[in-house]
Parts: structure tokens; sequence; C-alpha cells
């Protein structure tokens, strides 16, 4: 049994945030998502946090202000991958965008047509497309 301060991994977000994986909330997600279509990974929450496609706001009341959701799509599945992250130290609604801050990752899925999360808000970052912001010289 896992005790509650191991972690499996840290890595800095897009925010330059440290986002860890702790061992408790990966057992408790995979024994969860054992059965789903596509069962998520720990690569899949990897890649979402450190190479997402899009941050999202999160609407759930409980941690809207201290928390977002990165969005990563994968080939593979043919599908996004969500990962909620829930950040320390807020002061501010998203002062996570700041960077500095820790976080953990709350859940990694694959969701369903028909069960798209009502707590997904609008998306507020998007990865770079190749080439925006670089200097064409």
């Amino acid at each position: 049994m896992a005790k509650s301060k191991d972690i499996y991994w840290v890595r800095p977000d897009v925010f330059t945030n440290q986002v860890s994986l702790p061992v408790w909330v990966w057992e408790q997600h995979a024994s969860k998502h054992a059965f789903d279509k596509y069962p998520a990974t720990e690569e899949h929450i990897f890649q979402a946090i450190v190479n997402p496609d899009h941050a999202h706001r999160n609407l759930d009341p409980a941690v809207e202000n201290e928390s977002c959701i990165f969005e990563k799509y994968f080939e593979v599945e043919q599908q996004s991958f969500f990962v909620p992250v829930l950040y320390e130290g807020v002061v501010a609604p998203q002062d996570y965008e700041k960077g500095g801050k820790s976080g953990r990752v709350l859940t990694g899925y694959f969701p369903g047509k028909q069960n798209f999360s009502k707590t997904i808000g609008e998306i507020f970052w998007s990865k770079p497309k190749p080439g925006d912001g670089e200097d064409s010289k």
C-alpha cells in the first residue's frame, strides 16, 4: 500500500509549475478506469502535463480557481485525454498561470462522447503552432 506522500514523478507543466503524480492517485485512478474503452496510462498523464494541446478552465465550484484541465489528443486512440491538476498556494483566480506553483494530478481520462464533463470550461491556452512567434530571419 502506497503512503500518501509517495510520488511517481514531478514534471513542469507549460506554465512552469511543478506537477506531481502521487502513487495513491495513480493506484486509485488505474483501478477506476481499468475497464474503460481506452484505459489511461501513466504516459498519457505525463504527455498531457508536459506537452498538452490545450488548457481549460475548471468549472467545478469546489476547485475552479485552483485547478485547470490539460487536454492532449492521442492519435492511437483518436481521442482527447484530460488531466485535471490542483495547485497549491493560489491566491487570485487562475494564479497558477504565472508559474512557480506546485500541483498534483487529480485523475486522467478519455471521456466518452456521452459523458463529456460539465466541469471542463473554455480553452484559455493552446500550444503554439510551429512557426508561431518565431523570428523568420
